[in-house]
């Protein structure tokens, strides 16, 4: 199911990068919540094709759409 809960912030496939610590963008592919995260997220790398990392929301920020840029 690709609906994103009706409390969350962000939809399927915005495009979120962590804001601090070590650098991770990417697409959000999924999403959970548990008692300690209440809003969490599940990011695919868009440098690294299949590989996803979880994070709570309150970690994330919204970023420049990748499809915009000329690479």
């Amino acid at each position: 199911n690709m609906n994103k809960p009706a409390h969350f912030k962000y939809e399927y496939g915005t495009i979120l990068k962590k804001k601090s610590g070590s650098e991770w963008i990417g697409k959000v592919v999924g999403f959970y919540e548990t008692v300690q995260t209440p809003e969490g997220y599940a990011l695919e790398s868009i440098y690294h094709k299949h590989t996803v990392q979880i994070y709570p929301e309150r970690a994330l920020e919204e970023t420049v759409d990748i499809n915009l840029l000329k690479i």
